[in-house]
């Protein structure tokens, strides 16, 4: 059983502000049992909670952007946490997600922490791997990568 939102009133005005635009959308507002509507699935009534989340264009394309509470900032490479998929113009977003949607997401970042984080993972840089053997690493850092 969900327990009761405490909203916390010794707050900012900024951080009130922000929370009073959330309660007044329908789309983003939360009731008193952590009760919302979920970023990835849409589904309305489910305890809710918020994170930050790296998108791919095609995935906030499939979503929209009514459900969103901040978009942070834009990326320029990295791997979306919503498909798994590494793309450019990614951007990060703050939004909530039911607990079943937050689970697949950290699928996707423990698959990527476990292939070895960016060095492991990132697709260019395991092509920089097999570009350069095993002494990959030694090349990047004395600058001999270009040199013959």
């Amino acid at each position: 059983m969900a327990t009761k939102l405490d909203v916390n009133t010794g707050g900012t005005k900024l951080g009130d502000k922000i929370w009073d635009i959330h309660q007044k959308s329908e789309y983003t507002k939360v009731n008193e049992y952590k009760e919302g509507m979920c970023f990835s699935c849409f589904k309305t009534g489910v305890p809710v909670g918020a994170g930050v989340n790296d998108i791919c264009g095609d995935c906030a394309g499939k979503k929209g952007r009514e459900t969103i509470l901040v978009p942070i900032k834009g990326v320029y490479y990295g791997m979306c946490h919503f498909c798994g998929k590494y793309k450019f113009n990614m951007e990060q977003i703050n939004c909530r997600l039911c607990q079943r949607c937050h689970e697949r997401c950290a699928k996707h970042i423990k698959n990527y922490n476990l292939k070895g984080g960016q060095f492991g993972a990132d697709p260019f840089w395991q092509k920089m791997r097999k570009k350069h053997g095993k002494d990959w690493k030694i090349i990047f850092n004395n600058g001999l990568g270009n040199q013959r």
